[in-house]
């Protein structure tokens, strides 16, 4: 029946169309347009690919673009037109065949994949009009994916199972086949390298032992014609400039796949003339300096790649926004050199008109202003943009910094574009938790990173538990005076449980930080002081000794009771970090010497070098960077106490172990002990003393688990 009405539509619209190609001349007036036959489909979609309107001529060429465009919307199998006389002219009606509804997708032979993915790449949707063009280019996608997932032998067709009320069921057979391997990857006409160099390039791996858990050994042919052009951009970086890589030849075996590259490495290529044209307004000998490579150096691309970038950024910090360093490299083939000729084109001077901040919705403007290194009315620089964007992301306060510039209407002048997305700064938490360090400790920390705005910082933090309580309110001001000059105030009140006695302080701390670039010392022994700062804290605090147990070692004891603290603590501090809370690369470093005896009872002397850096490792999704750390820190105290006189207080002693220092190892139980017996010598305990010194070291795998939340993991 189906059948007979398409047909019928067919035969009607050939009749048609051959009734207006012969009366051209004399076409009947439309008096009516109907649409006949759309289900799902709103007839106002079709209509507005009708062009044929009443009280006009019957138009062929208007309605076979009618049909066209009614058709390439995707959801109908046919579409005809047929024409029936009325009063004064013709009734025109557009009848179309809706193809079916999709309600489900069924698959069976799935075995090896998991069926969400296969669904994620067949191009076919619940809830969607079938598509038969769509249907086929999913098929071979599903192909392609089950061949990146080692079964390139797979085989996947569709059925498309029709219901009632013109829906559909798109079922799809697969018979996967068996699981491909490849067996060996040969690297032919290497001689430059070590092969093993070469592979550790290529994303494409050979299996072994762990192939199930590591995915090695899969043949995905698009990541091996990257791992092609992978291989020749590292030729092309070490002077083989004239590398040809052959198609890779993939023989299947019985045991697996052999897939074959060979190379034509060439001759080595060095470095022959450097020279520079057009608008060299910078020494020539500062210029060659700036590029980073000379004469008869091995070629590399990289190198040049560098050099372009120093160069326009040198043009850039002299106001040069839109300088440009073009390079014309030469191969001189009969020396096997390629002589380099940098044409550069400066451009004019350029300044800042204007400096427009956008998106921070709750961040004041001048945060953000005085973190910049370009004002108003100033010379653009390169460089100051650049740090610009640093400094304003290392604030942390946003998920993203985007620093442009926008032309104006005069060539010397450009308006700054700083675009933030304000991140969440705020937090507050409150719990309670069990571990071997703090056995039961109820916890609550309020924290804001930003307050109201003004980049100030204020936390209050609240421990109790059965080993340790603390108590801390921190305020930290930035800015003062409109410079970088970052005091803050501490109040504290702490107590940490040993196993022979308790130790605690309550007291006050002010701290004040600033650039030593700011006071004018910029470098040292030629390494950039850039991100140095010099800071300075006094600490008032009475110390307390208490709770001993019957076996507390001798220094303990010696120390029962409370001293006051007072002392003074110059610093040096060293941050490259790309987030001050939540860092993926970069290093800090603290260097701090602290002196105690200022009008207090205790004299001490204390030394102490903290160093952490992180690497980026791997990105895993947007939001999340698998991160490795290392770091480690020393600290070395002179005091008046212990049995040498020459110890620190026990209240300012190193107790190492544990999760936050030595992992592995119980809380605070490494270092020195003492030998305590009763009064009957019958039993004898090791009680921890503490040390004077200490020294650790520790690397750290950091995993994000919830970015949003902050969550991590570590290894």
């Amino acid at each position: 029946m189906r059948s007979k009405r398409r047909l019928l539509g067919i035969l009607t619209s050939v009749a048609l169309l051959a009734i207006l190609a012969g009366r051209a001349a004399a076409s009947p007036l439309v008096r009516e347009v109907q649409i006949d036959g759309n289900q799902r489909v709103e007839e106002a979609a079709i209509r507005s690919h009708v062009h044929l309107e009443p009280g006009g001529p019957l138009d062929r060429e208007r309605v076979d673009r009618d049909i066209k465009e009614i058709y390439e919307l995707g959801f109908f199998d046919h579409v005809w037109v047929t024409s029936e006389p009325v009063a004064g002219g013709v009734r025109v009606t557009y009848h179309v065949a809706e193809r079916p509804y999709v309600t489900d997708l069924e698959f069976d032979g799935v075995k090896h994949v998991e069926r969400e993915d296969l669904e994620a790449v067949v191009n076919i949707v619940p809830g969607s009009i079938f598509d038969p063009r769509k249907a086929w280019e999913g098929l071979e996608a599903a192909r392609k994916f089950y061949g990146g997932e080692g079964y390139p032998d797979a085989k996947i067709e569709y059925e498309l199972k029709r219901r009632e009320g013109n829906t559909a069921v798109v079922h799809y057979h697969v018979e996967e086949g068996r699981l491909i391997r490849i067996r060996e990857i040969r690297l032919e006409g290497v001689k430059a390298f070590k092969k093993r160099t070469l592979r550790k390039l290529m994303t494409t791996r050979k299996a072994w032992l762990f192939s199930f858990l590591t995915g090695a050994g899969i043949l995905n042919e698009d990541e091996l014609s990257t791992d092609v052009d992978r291989l020749t951009a590292y030729y092309y970086d070490h002077g083989y400039i004239h590398a040809r890589i052959d198609e890779p030849k993939i023989e299947r075996r019985r045991d697996g796949l052999v897939v074959t590259i060979k190379i034509d490495e060439g001759p080595l290529f060095h470095v022959g003339s450097i020279g520079f044209e057009g608008d060299v307004l910078i020494e020539e000998s500062e210029l060659r300096r700036l590029v980073g490579f000379r004469s008869g150096d091995v070629f590399r691309a990289s190198a040049l790649r560098d050099a372009i970038f120093a160069v326009t950024e040198a043009y850039g910090d002299r106001g040069y926004a839109f300088a440009e360093a073009v390079p014309d490299t030469r191969v001189v083939d009969a020396r096997k050199e390629v002589d380099v000729v940098f044409q550069l084109h400066s451009g004019p001077v350029v300044t800042i008109r204007r400096i427009d901040i956008r998106g921070n919705t709750k961040t004041r403007d001048y945060v953000i202003r005085r973190e910049l290194e370009l004002s108003e009315g100033e010379k653009f620089s390169g460089s100051g943009l650049r740090r610009s964007k640093r400094n304003v992301r290392r604030l942390g306060f946003f998920d993203e910094v985007e620093l442009t510039t926008e032309r104006t209407d005069r060539e010397d002048q450009v308006d700054l574009v700083v675009k933030v997305t304000e991140g969440r700064t705020g937090s507050f938490a409150a719990g309670a938790g069990f571990s071997s360090a703090d056995n039961l400790l109820f916890n609550a920390r309020i924290a804001e990173q930003n307050l109201f705005g003004r980049g100030q910082r204020l936390v209050f933090n609240a421990d109790f538990g059965q080993i340790r309580q603390n108590f801390q309110f921190s305020f930290t001001e930035p800015w003062v005076a409109n410079r970088p000059l970052s005091v803050g105030l501490d109040v504290f009140d702490w107590s940490l449980e040993f196993d022979r006695f308790r130790r605690g302080g309550r007291g006050v701390a002010l701290r004040a930080s600033y650039p030593l670039e700011d006071l004018g010392l910029r470098s040292l022994y030629g390494r950039s002081l850039r991100d140095v700062r010099a800071g300075l804290e006094y600490r008032l605090e009475r110390a307390r000794i208490d709770g001993l147990g019957r076996f507390a070692p001798p220094d303990v004891v010696a120390e029962e009771g409370k001293r006051l603290t007072s002392s003074i603590t110059p610093s040096l501090i060293r941050s490259t970090l790309d987030h001050p809370f939540d860092p993926t690369r970069g290093s800090r470093q603290v260097f701090s010497a602290e002196f105690a005896g200022l009008g207090g009872e205790t004299d001490f002397f204390k030394i102490e070098f903290t160093g952490r850096w992180f690497f980026p490792v791997a990105e895993i999704g947007s939001k999340r960077t698998l991160v490795y750390s290392v770091g480690g820190n020393l600290g070395y105290g002179l005091g008046d106490s212990g049995a040498s006189g020459k110890e620190l207080p026990v209240f300012e002693r190193y107790f190492p172990g544990g999760i936050n220092s030595v992992r592995g190892f119980d809380t605070r139980t490494l270092g020195p002990k003492q030998e305590v017996c009763d009064t009957t010598g019958a039993t004898c305990v090791n009680s921890e003393t503490g040390g004077s010194q200490q020294l650790i070291f520790n690397n750290e795998l950091i995993i994000p688990l919830v970015p949003d939340a902050g969550i991590k993991g570590v290894l």
